[in-house]
């Protein structure tokens, strides 16, 4: 089974949302692009429990993650964002100075909380029981929502770096569980790095944050290099202008409205 996007749907949705943003420069709310994926791909938005999926539809749930990412605006040459440049922005990623790597764009996958200290625990230990706790998660959803196949939706959304449009890139494919085999174990300061080979370099596919640290305790992440996902659309709207606010109008309508016209 397979999921199929009405990208016409979903350019609409998203103009319609920039029409009613309450301030000029905001961005679409996460909540409201989830809805509006959803509905683009025929699924109803179930995303408010604490499932794997976020939409459901014929034998499919997705979990759809959003990220939006602001664009390089610069002066004396072209600017840059994650449609003009996807390498600079949707894939691997190096700290330079301690020649580090991160295998992609960072997806908060969910809260992972473990049965033992993780604290005391050995890298290996943690890392392994933050997949095989993930892996069940989506499996409750699977049978919770009578599906048979799990797909991921990243949505990458934000202002084009001219600053007189507004971009959305979605990729989507089934979801495909991280091989803990394959993995390499590394514990830093709040938490536990995930890392596999790539040519020569490590790079850190996955990470699961302390039950203590101060920010984002017990979240387990991956990283994705969204640049190799099967499907993939680009959506590029203008800048509309906002849905105009009249208050004697809208008194007007609430009034007609109301109850015996109170």
């Amino acid at each position: 089974m397979t999921i199929t996007l009405n990208q016409q749907h979903l350019t609409a949705r998203i103009y319609h949302g920039l029409k009613s943003l309450m301030t000029e420069g905001d961005t679409l709310s996460p909540r409201y692009l989830e809805h509006a994926i959803c509905m683009s791909f025929g699924m109803d938005h179930v995303g408010d429990g604490n499932y794997y999926a976020d939409g459901v539809g014929n034998d499919v749930q997705a979990s759809v993650k959003t990220r939006m990412m602001n664009p390089h605006v610069l002066k004396t040459k072209e600017g840059r964002d994650f449609i003009s440049h996807p390498e600079k922005f949707l894939g691997p990623q190096v700290n330079q100075k301690h020649d580090r790597w991160t295998a992609g764009v960072e997806i908060v996958q969910r809260r992972q909380a473990l049965d033992f200290d993780d604290m005391a625990a050995t890298a290996e230990q943690v890392g392994r029981a933050s997949l095989t706790g993930f892996q069940k998660n989506v499996d409750e959803s699977l049978d919770r929502y009578k599906v048979n196949q799990s797909y991921e939706i990243v949505a990458i959304h934000g202002y084009g770096h001219d600053l007189t449009n507004y971009k959305v890139s979605l990729f989507w494919q089934p979801y495909q569980h991280l091989n803990a085999d394959s993995i390499e174990w590394q514990r830093v300061a709040y938490g536990v790095w995930g890392l596999i080979d790539v040519d020569g370099k490590k790079h850190r596919i996955m990470e699961r944050v302390n039950g203590n640290a101060k920010r984002e305790a017990t979240c387990f992440k991956e990283f994705k290099n969204l640049n190799k996902y099967l499907c993939s659309a680009s959506i590029v709207v203008p800048i509309p202008s906002p849905w105009l606010f009249n208050e004697t109008t809208l008194l007007a309508e609430i009034q007609a409205k109301a109850p015996n016209g109170n």
